[in-house]
This record gives C-alpha cells, structure tokens and sequence, in this order.
C-alpha cells in the first residue's frame, strides 16, 4: 500500500470533522467552492516560489498560475502561509481570518509583496519553521478547483516535500468545503495538520 492509499483509507479527519473535508479522490463528487487558489502552509522554506509555479502548471496545464485572479476562468494562484508554533500560536495573520475572509483577501491583496511572483518571496513575516522535524506537518489547501487538479497537483508537490524533509513530512491535502467556510483558517489548517501528523505516525508504527 502507498501513501496516497493509506491516507485515503486511515486518515481519521476524513470521516470526523462533521463534513469539512472531502476524501482524497480524483472520481469523487465535485465540491468546488471559493476563488481557484492554493494555499501552501508551513512548505519548506528552500523550496523556491518559482519551483512551486512550475509544479503547480504541471498538475493543472489548463490553468494559467496568475499573480491575481482577473475572471477566475482558467487560473489559479498561490499563497504562502507561515506555521504556527506548537502552542498554535503565531505564523500568518490571515490565520486569524475565517477561511472565507481569508481567500478573499487573498485575492484581493494579490498585487502585493505577500502574493507569489516569480521573483519574490509571499509572506511578510518570518516562517516559524526552524526545521523539519520540530515544524507542523506542511498543508496543501485547495480551493475554486477540481479533484482532478488537487490530486494530479498534490503528488507532485508532495513528492518535492517528502524529498526536501529527508522524508520527515509528507503534507497533507485537503479542499475547501462549505462548513469550513465561517471557521477561522488557524483551526482549519491546525485541525488538517495535526491529524495528518497523527495518520502519518500510526502508518509507520504499523510498519513496525
């Protein structure tokens, strides 16, 4: 069994978040809700922005990675989120936004320096990711596109991850859904993280 498989059949926050998350599933029911963005939160600081464009245009060749959305037709864009500290504290300040506030200023913030550029870096304050092994597992967030983009997109991007920690972390992937909307952005990605954290470890101690 792979990772990809594991996660599909073990990964608990699937099936115990009360509808916040949909199955990692190319053939599932689409569920695309807000502005076609992908939220990277607490990837590895020596992956260059440049490189995640280019990962990003392989999983969806359709679509155009934009500084800014324009129609929203055929783009995507990134964003960068710093990580939090193991108190759940610190990192982006669009945490503290619902996740609904947050793509939105996303968006509309995408001609500032925070927005990734093929020459600039996306946040505004420093990572609190020191390294990888005391770092909160990395999250893909995917929102505004299809399964088919997530996935295709994630297993790339993933790989790059998994590589770039000497195998420490392999980041978990989730999409937006409609009841995560009104919650905070911090809880969201906290919640992804954590229990990714958690199936990743009791994958390993079955290998044992």
């Amino acid at each position: 069994m792979g990772i990809i498989d594991f996660l599909q059949n073990n990964t608990p926050f699937l099936n115990s978040r009360e509808g916040d998350f949909i199955p990692l599933d190319k053939e599932s029911s689409e569920n695309t809700i807000g502005p076609p963005v992908l939220v990277l939160y607490a990837v590895p600081n020596s992956i260059e922005d440049d490189e995640f464009r280019d990962m990003v245009s392989d999983g969806m060749p359709s679509r155009n990675v934009v500084e800014g959305i324009t129609t929203g037709e055929n783009e995507v864009m990134i964003q960068r989120l710093d990580g939090m500290d193991e108190h759940g504290e610190g990192g982006d300040e669009l945490l503290d936004m619902s996740v609904k506030d947050a793509l939105n200023r996303m968006v509309q913030d995408a001609t500032t320096e925070r927005i990734v550029t093929p020459s600039a870096t996306i946040s505004s304050g420093q990572s609190l990711v020191v390294s990888p092994a005391n770092g909160p597992c990395p999250v893909l967030y995917f929102s505004g596109v299809s399964n088919k983009e997530m996935m295709d997109t994630y297993k790339i991007i993933a790989n790059e991850i998994y590589s770039e920690t000497n195998g420490v972390h392999w980041p978990a992937c989730a999409k937006v859904v409609a009841p995560a909307l009104d919650k905070s952005m911090r809880q969201v990605l906290s919640e992804i993280s954590g229990d990714h954290a958690d199936a990743m470890k009791q994958g390993e101690e079955e290998k044992e």
